[in-house]
């Protein structure tokens, strides 16, 4: 038996039980894949995270599952990752270059705030009409505005910018919509439907796992890829805009973004840490 240590953190939270739950575990070596899966099953948290030695110039490199599969780019996991690295190590590291499957991303600790910077967007046009969209979302086509956009820093996701607040508060996709209409390149169905009040952003992020519609509690790669949409559709620069998710949910996620004069995105939030804990297996 073997005991794997991992340590429980709140992302985006500026209280402790608020934000997106992450778990990490100190030591992912000797673990294959479907015993990582079947941890994060176990713990049935949005995502997880195993340290792993580095195989390029990085201080350590990163897995990230989440119940249905390994993920490729999540900015929540990168995030609290950085966080748990400085404590288990007992160090305040104000810069962590973390290697993961899209490559290394700097991570950096400033005024209470962990930020990473995010990979340059690429892009695929939406070839959704208003109405199929609002169908999708369970809206009415006055609530859709501007233009929709598949967009990736890391993980490809259907952009949608709302009319207002109460459609983000009304949008009640279904799953087996979500995966007729909304599917990207790998397959995954995921939309984040968005509406700018000023510097104030609301924000929801639906996908499906195996059949069911979630809602995610904070989600920084879909925040990343709302810095692309706004790039490929002109906004000045630069950008600083605050995102409010989880709101509905019970589960508020405060994220900043930032798009500089350089086109450089930015992504960052407070890291809560909850705790320790272990898995024998």
């Amino acid at each position: 038996m073997t005991i794997h240590r991992f340590h429980l953190v709140n992302v985006f939270a500026e209280t402790p039980l608020s934000g997106n739950p992450l778990a990490v575990f100190e030591d992912g070596s000797g673990l294959d894949d479907a015993t990582m899966l079947a941890m994060a099953r176990q713990l049935n948290l949005p995502e997880i995270a195993f340290f792993l030695p580095p195989t390029q110039a990085a201080d350590t490199r990163i897995r990230i599952f989440n119940t249905a599969a390994e993920s490729t780019f999540v900015g929540h996991p990168t995030l609290g990752s950085a966080h748990v690295w400085n404590i288990i190590r007992n160090q305040a590291n104000q810069r962590i270059a973390l290697e993961t499957h899209i490559g290394i991303v700097p991570v950096w600790h400033e005024n209470d705030i962990w930020t990473f910077q995010a990979k340059t967007p690429t892009y695929r046009a939406c070839n959704l009409s208003s109405q199929q969209l609002a169908a999708i979302l369970g809206l009415q086509v006055k609530d859709i505005t501007g233009t929709a956009l598949f967009v990736s820093t890391g993980a490809e996701q259907l952009v949608v910018p709302l009319a207002s607040r109460d459609a983000i508060m009304r949008c009640a996709p279904k799953a087996y919509v979500l995966e007729q209409f909304a599917a990207n390149r790998n397959g995954q169905a995921a939309v984040y439907v968005w509406h700018r009040d000023e510097a104030l952003v609301s924000v929801r992020f639906f996908h499906t796992d195996r059949g069911s519609l979630i809602e995610d509690h904070g989600t920084g790669s879909a925040c990343a890829n709302l810095g692309g949409w706004l790039l490929a559709n002109g906004v000045p620069r630069p950008i600083r805009l605050d995102i409010r998710q989880g709101h509905t949910i019970n589960r508020l996620s405060t994220i900043r973004l930032e798009v500089d004069q350089a086109r450089h995105i930015y992504v960052g939030g407070r890291v809560a840490y909850l705790g320790a804990g272990e898995l024998m297996l």
